[in-house]
Formats: C-alpha cells, structure tokens, sequence
C-alpha cells in the first residue's frame, strides 16, 4: 500500500466526509460534516484527476454566522456556490482587519498568500456555501509540516501589500506569451484581479482554436500559479478534444452536457481502435465537478439548450512558470497534436464521439449546429 501523504493525513485528521471518483454531479447537493476547526460544515474531494497537485473542499457559513479565521502557506481560489456575505482579510501581524469585501453567489476570490480571512454569511435564514481549490496537498507533501503551513507568521509583502483597492475588480490586459506561444491564448485577455463578482455573466473572447463557436478568458488572482479561466461553448456544440496536466478542476456553472475522457495510449480514435470500454464519461449539469488525468484526452460536449458555461481553476500562471503543468500540456491547447499541441482536429476525432453526440442532441430535442457554423466532417 502507498505511504498515506502528509495531506492525506491532514485532510483524515479533519474529520469530515471524503467525496472521490472521476466526478462529483452536484456540489450544492454534497452531504457535508461538522468542521470543528473552521466550524460550518464540510467536505473534502479527492477525484482521479487531481493527482496531489490540488485540494478542494465545499465549505459551508451557516445563516447569519462565521467560520473561524484561517490562513494557511498555500493558494486558494474560492467559488461562491450560493448564497451572500462578507470576507474579512489581514496580514499575519496586523491588529485589525484591514479589508472587507462583499460576494454573492457566482463570486470568485483569492484570500491572499498567509494573509487571515474569515467568511461571514449575510443571511439570517439561508446557509452560504462555497468551493475551494488549493496548492495545499503540494505544500504539505514537500515540506511535511502541517503546522509550518497553516502556523506561518511570515508575510509576504508581494502578494499582499495591504492597498486600499486590493479588491476592487481588476482590469482585462491581453495575453503575452500565455502558454508558451499558444496563440489562441495570445487573442485572449488575462484579468489580473483579486475578485470577480460573478463569474457566470462574465464576457468572452472568441476561442476558435479550441473549438466552433467556442469562448473564453484567463484570470489571474493573488499572484498564485493556481490560476484559471472561464470557458463556454453554444447549444448543439462541443470544444475539441485535448490534454493537459492533470491537477485541473471543471466546474460547470451554466449548461448540461458530458465530457468523455480517455488515455493517450488508446490513440486519438479510441473507439475505432477498439478500446471503446476504457473510454470515461461524466455527466455533467450546473453544479458538477470534475478532473482529467494528466495526459487523459478530454472533450465536452454541451448537450443542453442554452451555452454550456465551464470555470477552470487550475495551474498555469503567465507570469511564475510551472514545469509539470507547461511539459504536459505541450504546446497548447488550441494548437493541433499534429503541429506539437494537445488538440485533435474535428477531422481526426473518433466518428462514435459525434455519433452518440447526435443521439443525445436528439434526446433532448437540440439541434446540431456543427456542420452549420465550420466545415466540419
């Protein structure tokens, strides 16, 4: 049996319940436990696709209260799940409470690096709940010293200098050199922000290289290398498939569709070489979660009647490399595998992929809008 890892042990020790697989269908609907380090209620999920380089949990603040203030030497990115509130955030020596922010459901945030934040519910009458996705299992492993993590009284003035603005909505800068030269990143712009009040109503920059009609924007937050984007795809349409480092947390926050995952060694047509039964597809509606393994080929299809909307919350900073995540996701995710990229052209794609797409098109009474808005096969 594998040595239990610092973090593994962390996250027993906590107490609360452990969700893992492939993927979690609802995080609104996740049975949570009693956290008696934070107080509110939690859970801890651990899919395949994580690998150790992220942490996530669902939090929840009960109505009208607060969780115990925490910080911790790690990144963290905070998705409001529902509800609305308030954080407070201050330096490891500061005596009071130097900033305040209000979020609502749909809100993404970075507490910055060491700094103490405690959330606070705004309603008296309907529990808040939220997820995170951290650095922690990364941090905890190399140095494995829970305290030195979340016992650090260290600042760390470049991540936190303590301005008046430090929460205020950033503004959207074009990509450089985002990803190594991939292009499709290049046409895109980075917000450098802190908070985004609601993620979900965002707007988008057209993303072809990933796929028809496809959309999309890069963020990032609080200096972290845990970074992400917001993705979205039209009603009868789907992004190509593509790989990347594992460590890579989906979150749909608008649309109903699936995503089918499979190893590279299985080739780029899995059905059609006959290993349709290793092949994984996860269902996935507003609220699901999920991971791709490092290197797994994935593609999602949008199987609703509305655009499918998806936020990333994975490594790949612009501005601080990431060795592992940059070697396994080669040269992009908009450039084609044949010119050293992780994409699969619509005319490489296994033809079983757009024929069950038809079928579950059909099903739910949507049209296939393929063939209408790109030469396609």
């Amino acid at each position: 049996m594998p040595t239990e890892t610092t973090y593994e042990q962390w996250i027993r020790r906590e107490g609360l319940p452990v969700f893992r697989g492939h993927g979690i269908e609802d995080v609104a609907e996740l049975a949570l436990g009693p956290w008696g380090r934070l107080g509110g209620r939690g859970a801890f999920i651990q899919l395949v696709g994580m690998e150790g380089l992220t942490g996530m949990y669902v939090g929840e603040v009960p109505p009208g209260g607060s969780l115990e203030p925490e910080k911790h030497v790690y990144d963290e990115l905070i998705y409001i799940v529902s509800g609305v509130g308030v954080t407070e955030v201050w330096s490891p020596n500061a005596r009071e409470r130097s900033h305040v922010f209000e979020w609502q459901t749909g809100s993404l945030f970075a507490p910055p690096l060491n700094t103490w934040h405690r959330l606070n519910n705004a309603s008296g009458t309907e529990p808040a709940r939220f997820l995170a996705v951290t650095t922690a299992p990364v941090i905890m492993d190399v140095t494995h010293n829970v305290d030195f993590v979340v016992n650090n009284d260290y600042v760390f003035d470049d991540r936190f200098d303590g301005r008046d603005d430090f929460f205020n909505v950033g503004e959207r800068q074009r990509s450089q050199e985002h990803h190594r030269g991939d292009s499709n990143w290049a046409d895109l712009h980075t917000w450098r922000t802190n908070f985004i009040p609601d993620v979900r109503s965002v707007d988008l920059d057209p993303a072809e290289g990933w796929g028809v009609g496809n959309a999309a924007v890069a963020y990032e937050m609080g200096g972290n290398v845990l970074v992400g984007h917001m993705a979205e795809w039209p009603a009868g349409i789907y992004r190509k498939a593509h790989f990347h480092s594992g460590g890579a947390i989906l979150l749909i926050v608008k649309g109903e569709g699936y995503t089918v995952m499979w190893p590279q060694e299985l080739g780029l047509q899995p059905f059609k070489n006959g290993h349709g039964d290793q092949v994984v597809s996860v269902p996935w509606k507003e609220g699901s979660v999920f991971s791709p393994p490092s290197g797994w080929f994935h593609q999602h299809f949008n199987s609703g009647r509305v655009p499918a909307r998806q936020l990333a919350l994975r490594y790949g900073s612009s501005t601080y490399g990431v060795a592992f995540w940059d070697v396994h996701s080669g040269e992009g995710t908009g450039i084609s595998v044949k010119e050293g990229g992780t994409n699969i052209d619509y005319d490489d794609e296994d033809p079983e992929l757009r024929r069950r797409y038809r079928d579950a098109l059909a099903a739910n009474g949507v049209a296939f809008r393929m063939a209408e808005l790109a030469t396609v096969r």
